[in-house]
């Protein structure tokens, strides 16, 4: 094999392996960046009346009521129903019964972008009947198609040749979608006391 030849098959690995690094790096730093550009950042407040030592925790098993996506236009703050699964049992005790509808919030949501940046949709703050919203834990973050790792790796390789590797900001991620067919498990703490 030709010295050109090595040499061109080491610089394409080293941009492959660099833009998928970058990729990951990239939508975190998107998250960020959206999550403060749409939400207003409040003072943070440290519950320090709980002691969350216990681990001993019920999984709460959830199923959306209506199909949501990033497609149509939903906001952050809108409440979302869901359905209880399953029976959850605590001490040979029915916690929650099955098909009891609870109440969650879109926490925030990311809409999809160039380079194959997916969009993502986060639930959270869930109020469940009978049962402290301070012992529960757990948030569901659900994400469109990722193209980002097959996008930068070309767009790398063409960006050498003027304004071809910009050809690539027109893929665009995939929308993200919660249905019925979505679990979604939230955790309860019962131990977790003043």
């Amino acid at each position: 094999m030709s010295k050109l030849l090595k040499l061109s098959l080491i610089l394409l690995s080293f941009i492959i392996f660099s833009s998928t690094v970058y990729a990951q790096d990239l939508i975190r730093d998107e998250l960020v960046e959206q999550t403060l550009r749409n939400k207003e950042v409040k003072e943070v407040i440290v519950n320090t009346d709980y002691n969350y030592e216990d681990l001993e925790c019920i999984p709460i098993k959830l199923q959306i009521m209506k199909k949501i996506t990033t497609k149509k236009d939903i906001q952050e703050g809108d409440i979302i129903a869901f359905r209880v699964k399953q029976n959850v049992k605590y001490n040979n005790r029915v916690l929650l019964k099955q098909d009891t509808i609870i109440k969650g919030r879109i926490k925030a949501y990311i809409t999809r972008g160039m380079n194959g940046i997916p969009a993502q949709i986060i639930l959270d703050d869930f109020e469940i009947p009978g049962i402290d919203s301070r012992k529960i834990k757990g948030n569901f973050v659900k994400r469109g198609l990722n193209l980002t790792i097959m996008v930068l790796p070309i767009k790398w390789a063409l960006t050498p040749i003027p304004f071809v590797g910009s050809f690539t900001n027109f893929i665009i991620g995939g929308n993200a979608n919660i249905s019925d067919k979505d679990t979604i498990i939230l955790y309860y703490y019962p131990n977790w006391h003043k």
